[in-house]
């Protein structure tokens, strides 16, 4: 059942990467509301959070490719109340979070003056939120996938709690059904969003949008054409704007790509051997995947900005202590930016007994063009030969064809 792959759809908003186009990720920004004005080159956003705790400071950070950049922080007044003013040239995503993560994700244009209404664990389904259109119809929008995501999460129950039934084969046909008529209509709500915005920066948003980790919403690939459009708007409207020349650069590659075979999959096919890594480590020295042939190993593809990714660590950490000693090994390759941030994940989500590389060039890292990634997380499980066995597994199913691959030892 291709679409139950996650238990906690209330995160998948946070942040949704895809190779395939620029980053997006959420913009939250409260203004003051008392101000008179903020400038023809800013906004400010303010409002109240209910039951905010004492001392805790509420972020905001402007989404940037790759990169969650820090622009200010403050702690809340007794009553919740907030405020914060910034400049941006043009409509830009910011992020207003409260601890690591409950966060709003809000488009701020010049002159928009933002009030948002929310409770310290709802900072993500606000109360109210006015002063921003754009911000509006994204949050409209994330409400009904998170229906979707509810409806999957007990589809996926209902599943579970089947296992073992001689029933299930039929049952499996019917929650497909349902999971598919689901998804259909996310995209066609998502589809008809993006056609009456398409020369917004909401349209950026919504290119991002995974339904479920690792599955797309729209498929750059498959209908190039919504991104070529887009692209073509914006890049008119705001050429400047980083997010705009990412999707840019993106839709100049694609095109290229396509241009020089529309049928060719650089995916590693299963059965197939697993082209050599060769990048740096943490410490400068080069790590070559080649180097772990003789055990069966994960190669993982992951950032420490991108929530699914993290989100699988604990599953990884898991899974090499069960199996490490018999012959198991994981190799991650990182698309981070800044080093520091991906040292950091690694010392938090306590990866270090593995091994690590990045050239740390995001989108532009070598490994993208090679292996044909087009979102992450992504991974390839290799036998002893480095031969391709299975492709992005992820939980039980992934801990089951470890231990088929290692059985009898």
């Amino acid at each position: 059942m291709k679409y139950f792959k996650s238990k906690k759809g209330e995160k998948l908003f946070y942040l949704i990467f895809s190779l395939r186009k620029p980053v997006i990720l959420t913009v939250t920004v409260a203004l003051l509301a008392a101000m008179s004005g903020c400038g023809s080159d800013g906004f400010t956003v303010s409002g109240i959070v209910e039951d905010a705790g004492e001392g805790e400071y509420i972020v905001l950070r402007q989404v940037r490719p790759g990169l969650l950049e820090p622009i200010d922080s403050m702690i809340p007044d007794q009553e919740g109340n907030f405020s914060f003013r910034h400049k941006t040239p043009w409509p830009a995503f910011f992020m207003l979070s409260i601890g690591n993560e409950d966060f709003l994700t809000l488009l701020a244009a010049p002159g928009d003056r933002i009030t948002v209404e929310a409770k310290r664990s709802e900072l993500s389904s606000p109360m109210k939120i006015t002063g921003s259109e754009e911000s509006s119809l994204m949050l409209a929008f994330r409400r009904d996938h998170q229906e979707v995501i509810e409806e999957l999460r007990q589809l996926t129950e209902v599943y579970n709690d089947s296992l073992g039934s001689p029933r299930l084969p039929l049952l499996m046909d019917s929650l497909d059904r349902r999971a598919a008529e689901l998804v259909s209509g996310l995209r066609e709500q998502g589809l008809t969003l993006l056609e009456e915005n398409s020369n917004s920066m909401v349209a950026i948003w919504l290119l991002n949008q995974q339904v479920v980790p690792g599955k797309q919403l729209f498929e750059a690939a498959r209908e190039p054409e919504l991104f070529y459009r887009v692209d073509s708007l914006l890049f008119d409207r705001y050429p400047e704007a980083d997010l705009v020349a990412d999707l840019h650069r993106f839709v100049a590659g694609l095109r290229n790509s396509l241009a020089v075979s529309t049928d060719a999959d650089p995916r590693p096919a299963v059965g197939s051997l697993l082209p050599e890594i060769a990048l740096p480590g943490p410490d400068g020295d080069t790590v070559r995947l080649s180097s772990t042939r003789g055990s069966i190993v994960l190669v993982d593809f992951w950032a420490a900005w991108c929530p699914p990714c993290r989100e699988q660590n604990p599953n990884l950490v898991t899974l090499y202590d069960l199996y490490h000693n018999r012959g198991f090994d994981i190799y991650q390759v990182s698309l981070d930016i800044r080093k520091e941030d991906w040292t950091e994940a690694i010392r938090k989500d306590r990866l270090g007994r593995w091994h690590h590389v990045s050239d740390l060039k995001y989108r532009d890292s070598e490994v993208v063009r090679s292996f044909g990634l087009s979102e992450i997380p992504s991974s390839f499980l290799l036998d002893r030969e480095g031969r391709v066995v299975a492709v992005n597994l992820r939980g039980e199913a992934l801990r089951k064809k470890v231990e088929e691959l290692l059985g009898g030892q």
